[in-house]
C-alpha cells in the first residue's frame, strides 16, 4: 500500500438540500456523515422537494441559525421569509429529511486538483476539500483509499457522475478541523 499525505482545507455541509451551505472551522462526523449535512429539504404544498436543477433560485436562499443539527431558518437574499413568492411555489415548507437528503454516500470528498481540472465539472457542494500536493494520483486511482484525518476515517467510493470527486463511507467518526493533516493509503492494484 502506498501511502499520500496531505491537508483539510475546507469543511462544508449544506443543512438544507440544495441551498447554499456553510463552511465552518469544524465538523462532527456521524456514520451518517457531517452532523447537520443535508438533513432538511423544501417541500412543495403537496410534498414534492423542491431541487435546484428544476428550482435554481433555491440556491440564492439564505440560512440562519440550525448550525447544531436543529431545523434552520431558511430566508431570501433580501431577508424576507416569503419563500412562496420568491421560488414560484406554493405551500413552500421546511421538512427533515429522514435518513438525510444524500443522494449516493455520506460523504463528498474532493481535493484541490480534482477541483482546479476544467473538465472536472462542479465541486461546489462537496463536503470535505483536500490539498494532497504534487504527484496526486488520477481520481480512479484514489477509489477503495482509506483516508485518515485525527480520528476520522473514511473509505473512498465512486465517482460522482456530474462533479468532480469521490463519494465516501465512515469507517471511524471523530471531529474535523481545518487544516488537519490527512493521510491517503491508497489500495494495492497489483494482482
Amino acid at each position: 500500500m502506498t501511502d499520500l499525505v496531505g491537508v483539510l482545507r475546507l469543511i462544508c455541509t449544506f443543512p438544507v438540500k440544495s441551498v447554499a451551505g456553510r463552511c465552518p472551522q469544524r465538523a462532527e462526523v456521524t456514520p451518517d456523515g457531517l452532523r447537520g449535512d443535508r438533513g432538511h429539504v423544501l417541500t412543495a404544498a403537496d410534498g414534492t422537494v423542491l431541487l435546484a436543477k428544476h428550482h435554481p433560485r433555491l440556491r440564492e436562499l439564505r440560512l440562519e441559525g440550525g448550525a447544531d443539527g436543529r431545523a434552520p431558518l431558511v430566508r431570501t437574499p433580501d431577508g424576507s421569509g416569503d419563500l412562496d413568492a420568491f421560488l414560484g411555489v406554493a405551500g413552500v415548507a421546511l421538512a427533515a429529511a429522514e435518513g438525510g437528503a444524500r443522494q449516493v454516500a455520506p460523504v463528498h470528498v474532493v481535493t484541490t486538483a480534482q477541483r482546479a481540472d476544467p473538465a472536472a465539472g462542479d465541486s461546489s457542494r462537496a463536503n470535505l476539500l483536500l490539498e494532497l500536493g504534487p504527484g496526486e494520483p488520477d481520481p480512479g486511482e484514489l477509489v477503495g483509499a482509506l483516508l485518515r484525518c485525527g480520528d476520522v476515517e473514511l473509505e473512498l467510493g465512486e465517482r460522482p457522475r456530474h462533479c468532480a470527486g469521490l463519494f465516501a463511507t465512515v469507517l471511524a467518526t471523530g471531529e474535523l478541523r481545518v487544516g488537519d493533516a490527512v493521510r491517503l493509503r491508497l489500495p494495492d492494484r497489483r494482482r
